[in-house]
């Protein structure tokens, strides 16, 4: 589905049309405005450019951790899998 929203980030407002509804768009503006103002807050940072360069990192540092995090955990339910598989063959499963 796309939507449509107009949201305001770091005092400019942006008609901002994507995947989602608009709600999930405004949501995902609010997201960013919260990690504009925690790098403000924690860098004491003010300029616009920097403040957006800076949370734009921290989102993809979250992502980036996210996708490993969902790459491992699929690593250990395949691993998890095969084990019981093996247990359900009648073999001994490895530890």
């Amino acid at each position: 589905t796309e939507g449509r929203a107009d949201v305001e980030i770091l005092g400019q407002r942006l008609s901002v049309r994507g995947r989602g509804t608009p709600e999930y768009i405004v949501r995902l503006a609010d997201y960013l405005n919260e990690r504009v103002a925690t790098v403000r807050d924690q860098a004491r940072v003010f300029d616009p450019l920097r403040l957006s360069l800076l949370a734009g990192l921290h989102v993809v540092d979250e992502l980036h951790r996210c996708r490993q995090a969902e790459a491992d955990l699929v690593a250990r339910v395949d691993e998890l899998a095969k084990r019981l598989g093996a247990v359900l063959d009648g073999g001994t499963p490895r530890t």
